[in-house]
């Protein structure tokens, strides 16, 4: 993908924009452009990128609306790029977005975020699944594209995403999205789908850590670990080597207590040798009180972690917000669940430049209120635009 630097002069306020503009460049520098090479090609990937994205933070949810915002615009981006045809037009962003190679398209995604972005300390990395449901054939149900992401807890960014047919497919998924990043030093939290041996043996392998939910996909393991942690809140744990951690949270009309237990005592258990690390079980109590009514639920865990309760309690509440700081916000405030294109690569490559919209929008910390405001404004105030796409660091 070659680079044109525009001939224009930048103003002092567009610096930033340039900056950005060449760390998109430099990100996806070996992104393979899938337009024919015998075909006049007017727009380079790079400023199809680069227009894109800064589309989705000043509001637009899809290609038609990239187009639009384009237009609208057209004199500044043709100031901040090289367009000597202009901006592109609906068909060039569809045929690019139908046709680019979603893994170039991921690994372009990832070295821009490390481009981007400083991740100190020890990681909580979530894997987990969402439903493009507007992707659905007519019909079929069942028929929508499914994206398994790797999740950033602390720094609220994705890592790594990859596209399966259904859910079942995260179990060879994972392995491969396990392969993009170094997780050395990191903590991996994993819903039931993905709780295979091989898995945490990958995990292990990579010099990472592991918390697996545990649920009817290995039925025999699950009722044996229900079976001892009922015997054991029955006799309140006395004689049983544990470590607890209990939490309260209040909001909302609802009240929410949280009973956190984890033991090292394992060695009963018979399919320990089968996971590589495995070092503690743990149990989360959940009751919650909501408008009168009380409900209970409890969670089992295998991990390769030590039987600390307020670590295993803080990394599974981590894993959780991946619904409401992801998908949740991915769908009310991109709604990205009433997007309908499916052609090609379509749904899978503008999933991932929503999720590159959000790691940029979360930083910003000088607007009050949600992302969808936060977009609105960026649409409003070049300035504001310009200073979420300064951001250096997450």
């Amino acid at each position: 993908m070659s680079d044109h630097k525009s001939q224009e002069p930048y103003s002092a306020k567009d610096t930033t924009f340039h900056a950005f503009k060449d760390s998109i460049f430099e990100a996806f520098s070996g992104t393979k452009d899938p337009r024919h090479a015998s075909s006049q090609v007017c727009h380079l990937l790079s400023n199809v990128l680069v227009i894109t994205l800064t589309g989705i933070l000043c509001g637009a949810n899809n290609l038609k609306e990239v187009a639009a915002f384009a237009k609208s615009r057209q004199k500044w981006l043709e100031k901040v790029l090289d367009l000597p045809y202009g901006v592109p037009c609906y068909c060039t962003f569809w045929w690019v977005f139908a046709l680019l190679d979603p893994q170039q398209f991921g690994e372009g995604f990832l070295k821009w975020m490390q481009l981007i972005s400083v991740l100190t300390g020890r990681k909580i990395i979530a894997i987990d699944g969402k439903a493009l449901r507007g992707t659905a054939i007519k019909g079929e149900p069942n028929s929508f594209i499914h994206i398994v992401t790797m999740w950033a807890c602390e720094a609220g960014i994705s890592l790594g995403q990859m596209k399966v047919n259904e859910k079942s497919n995260e179990i060879t998924a994972i392995p491969k999205l396990l392969e993009l990043i170094d997780i050395k030093d990191s903590i991996l939290t994993i819903d039931a789908m993905g709780t295979q041996t091989k898995i945490a043996e990958q995990i292990k392998k990579a010099g990472a850590d592991y918390i697996l939910a545990l649920k009817g996909n290995h039925s025999k393991m699950h009722d044996e670990l229900e079976n001892f942690f009922s015997q054991a809140e029955t006799i309140e744990f006395q004689g049983i080597d544990h470590s607890s951690y209990h939490t309260v949270e209040n909001g909302h009309g609802r009240h929410e207590k949280r009973h956190i237990y984890a033991t090292e005592e394992i060695s009963w258990l018979p399919e320990k040798e089968k996971w590589m690390g495995l070092k503690s079980i743990v149990l989360v109590v959940s009751k919650r009180t909501e408008d009168g009514k009380t409900s209970m639920e409890k969670r089992l865990y295998i991990s390769s972690l030590p039987a600390d309760a307020r670590k295993h309690a803080y990394a599974i509440r981590s894993h959780w917000g991946i619904e409401n700081q992801l998908h949740w916000i991915l769908d009310v405030a991109f709604q990205e669940d009433a997007q309908k294109a499916r052609t090609g690569h379509i749904a899978e490559n503008m999933n991932g430049m929503r999720k590159l919209a959000l790691s940029i929008l979360k930083q910003d910390t000088t607007t009050d209120g949600g992302i969808e405001l936060k977009r609105k404004k960026a649409g409003w105030d070049l300035d504001y635009l310009l200073s979420l796409l300064g951001i250096k660091s997450f």
